[in-house]
């Protein structure tokens, strides 16, 4: 007989979560998954729409409904104000941090970063942890001196 694993049902809220680093109007700023419903509302978890997708456990109607809400985000011009404030947010936050395997994904985690004060970001900009986060939102972006100069982090 065939071992059926019971996957917990899920709801998308209007709450965001994970998103304070996330571009302009993404919906992580204002959409989250709420669980384990069963209980009373101010116990129930919750967890990111990114997290939601890839969660072996949570039901897949409901990891369906967060990648919709993900694929529908319409992304600003790169050009657009707004970007150009998020970008400098951005490398503000993850100032003189660095991953020097990139293609290691594990190596992005806050604890694996390298601190270093003395390295220039424009040397190698795709071990820039800003630059990487910009850049999965915005694969084109290429940043400039005046970038890292302009960063800062409110």
């Amino acid at each position: 007989m065939p071992i059926v694993l019971h996957k917990e049902k899920g709801r998308i809220v209007a709450v965001g979560m994970g998103g304070f680093l996330s571009p302009p109007g993404h919906p992580t700023h204002n959409l989250s998954v709420e669980t384990e419903l069963n209980r009373r509302a101010e116990n129930r978890g919750g967890m990111s729409l990114e997290a939601a997708i890839n969660c072996d456990w949570l039901d897949d109607t409901t990891k369906a409904k967060a990648a919709e809400a993900l694929a529908k985000w319409k992304r600003l011009p790169l050009h657009a104000s707004e970007v150009k404030t998020w970008i400098l947010q951005v490398l503000g936050y993850f100032a003189h941090c660095y991953n020097d395997q990139p293609e290691n994904p594990e190596g992005w985690s806050a604890g694996q970063l390298i601190i270093d004060h003395k390295r220039s970001p424009l040397n190698h900009p795709e071990r820039h942890a800003g630059v990487n986060l910009i850049r999965r939102f915005y694969p084109e972006y290429t940043p400039t001196i005046d970038d890292f100069a302009a960063a800062e982090w409110q």
